[in-house]
């Protein structure tokens, strides 16, 4: 199964559905700052699985947007946040235990507009930075049974 992972997109959709016009992925994850980002594209790509977060950016409820998911893909415990209220810009060990307690393998967090990956302790955590500002990345994730590979793409 192949994951789409984007984050802080801040109005600017059209780097997301071109990315996932190019790669065709199975799911689509969104780690907040503009949930109406992910709404839009749930409605550009109707049979795509589009699953998001709210960020810091993402006032109120839209939506009913939840502040983390936790749910597995193939066996694949996967744990989003966007990362705000981890304090993600100063460390990353909070996200790392709430991750690691949630039981998943893998964290997806956004909120710093920088890409980070890295395995703390029993989990990888994964930042595919921002899809909308600056420099723009996005991520996949290639999950195959109980194994998974993230890696960066450029917009």
């Amino acid at each position: 199964m192949l994951i789409a992972v984007f984050s802080d997109t801040h109005g600017n959709t059209r780097p997301m559905y071109d990315a996932v016009e190019k790669y065709k992925p199975d799911m689509a994850l969104h780690l907040g700052d503009f949930v109406r980002d992910a709404e839009a594209l749930a409605r550009h790509f109707p049979g795509l699985d589009v699953r998001f977060v709210r960020g810091n950016c993402d006032a109120g409820d839209p939506g009913g947007a939840a502040e983390q998911l936790r749910f597995d893909v193939e066996g694949v415990g996967i744990y989003m946040v966007h990362g705000h209220r981890q304090s993600v810009k100063f460390a990353l060990e909070p996200l790392a235990n709430a991750v690691h307690f949630s039981g998943a393998k893998l964290g997806l967090f956004g909120h710093t507009h920088q890409t980070e990956y890295r395995k703390m302790g029993d989990v990888t955590l994964f930042n595919p930075g921002s899809a909308g500002m600056g420099r723009l990345c996005a991520g996949l994730i290639d999950v195959k049974g109980e194994k998974f590979k993230c890696r960066l793409i450029e917009l």
